[in-house]
C-alpha cells in the first residue's frame, strides 16, 4: 500500500509499528491491521481542546462533541488537568500528557482514550513568548520529546493491559495506539531528531514491559501507528526505528541515559523545563518566569546509576501505574 511502512523491532517482535503517510489520525486506517483504540492529540500549551480552537485540537473536540455537550472533550481535559495537579503538586508542562475518555463520534468509532500530549515548543510565534531552552535539536528539546513519547506509550500499555474480565468473560484484548509526530510542525522541532527520539522511546518502552509483551494473555499495546506528512518523513521514521530496534538492551539504556542526563552537571535535563508559555501571558504582556520549574528528577541525576526502572516511577511518569 502506498504511503505505508511496517516495522518490527528485532528485540520486541510482539510489537508491530506502522508508519502511515498522509493518514488522518481521526479516520480509520485503510488497513484494519493498523487500527488503534488509544489516540494521541498534540495539545496546545494552554491545555485546551475546544470546538472553537484551531488545528488538531479543534478536530478532536468536534469528533467528541454531541448535542448534549459540544465541549465534552475539553471539559474532561480540564478535569484531567486538575487531577494531574492534585497528584503531582503542579500542573502539566512540556513532555507531559493528560488522559481523557472519548465521546461522541470518536467513542462510537471504537476509540477509548485520548492522550493529550505536549512536546517541546521551539517556535517563535507572535501569540506566545518563546521558550529559550527549546531549540530544534537542543538537548532539552530531545529529552522532552523522548519522555513525551515514553510516557504516552507507558500510559497506553496501562490502559490496554489486562485489568479484569469484560462482560463476555474475556479480559481486555491487545490494542493499538495511534500517534502523530510530537513537537514537529508548528512547534518547530527538527523532524529527523524527533524521529530518533520516537524510535528510542519505543525501544525503551518495549524493554520496560518485556515480560508483559511476552505474555499473550496479558494484553496491552501490540500495534503502534504513527502518522506523518510525507514520504521523506516516513523514510526518516522507518530508518530511526530500524536503528533503535537493532540496539541491545545495554546500548539502548546507554542511549536513553545520554538523552536524559547531563553527566557534567549531574542532573536531569528535564530539571530546567519551565511551565508552559501561554497566549494569555503574551496578551497581558507578562513574560513568564522560567527560573521557576515545576518538576525535578533526582533519580535521573547520574548516568552511571541509570536503569530503565527509574523511568517507571511517578517522579518521572507523573502518573501511577
Amino acid at each position: 500500500m502506498e504511503g505505508r511502512s511496517v516495522v518490527a523491532l528485532t528485540n520486541a517482535p510482539a510489537v508491530r509499528i506502522s508508519v502511515l503517510t498522509g493518514h488522518n489520525l481521526l479516520k480509520p486506517p485503510p488497513d484494519a491491521a493498523d487500527s488503534y483504540s488509544v489516540l494521541v492529540n498534540s495539545v496546545s500549551p494552554e491545555w485546551g481542546s475546544k470546538t472553537t480552537d484551531s488545528g488538531i485540537n479543534k478536530a478532536f473536540a468536534i469528533e467528541c462533541s454531541s448535542d448534549g455537550n459540544l465541549e465534552a472533550l475539553n471539559d474532561a481535559l480540564q478535569a484531567g488537568k486538575a487531577q494531574f495537579e492534585a497528584l503531582n503538586g503542579s500542573g502539566p508542562t512540556y513532555g507531559d500528557h493528560v488522559c481523557t475518555p472519548t465521546f461522541g463520534a470518536l467513542q462510537a468509532a471504537g476509540h477509548t482514550a485520548v492522550l493529550h500530549v505536549l512536546g517541546a515548543d521551539c517556535s517563535d510565534r507572535p501569540k506566545r513568548f518563546p521558550v529559550p531552552i527549546f531549540t530544534p535539536t537542543g538537548e532539552q528539546t530531545l529529552a522532552t520529546v523522548f519522555l513525551a513519547y515514553f510516557r504516552a506509550l507507558t500510559r497506553a500499555q496501562a490502559l490496554l493491559r489486562t485489568s479484569g474480565a469484560g462482560a463476555n468473560g474475556n479480559s481486555f484484548c491487545n490494542g493499538g495506539i495511534g500517534i502523530i509526530q510530537i513537537a514537529t510542525g508548528v512547534f518547530s522541532a527538527d523532524q529527523p531528531a524527533c524521529a530518533k527520539m520516537f524510535a528510542l522511546a519505543v525501544r525503551a518502552w518495549a524493554a520496560s514491559v518485556a515480560s508483559e509483551l511476552g505474555d499473550a494473555a496479558c494484553g496491552g499495546v501490540r500495534q503502534i501507528t504513527m502518522c506523518c506528512g510525507d514520504a521523506a518523513q516516513n523514510e526518516v521514521l522507518v530508518a530511526a526505528l530500524g536503528e533503535a530496534g537493532n540496539m541491545s538492551d545495554a546500548e539502548m539504556e546507554t542511549a536513553v541515559a545520554a538523552v536524559l542526563i547531563d553527566a557534567e552537571a549531574k542532573a536531569c535535563r528535564m530539571d530546567v523545563v519551565p511551565m508552559t508559555h501561554t497566549t494569555s501571558q503574551k496578551a497581558a504582556g507578562t513574560p513568564p518566569d522560567d527560573s521557576v520549574t515545576p518538576f525535578k528528577y533526582p533519580s535521573l541525576a547520574a548516568r552511571e546509576a541509570f536503569t530503565l526502572a527509574a523511568l517507571r516511577t511517578r517522579e518521572v511518569l507523573h502518573f501511577d501505574l
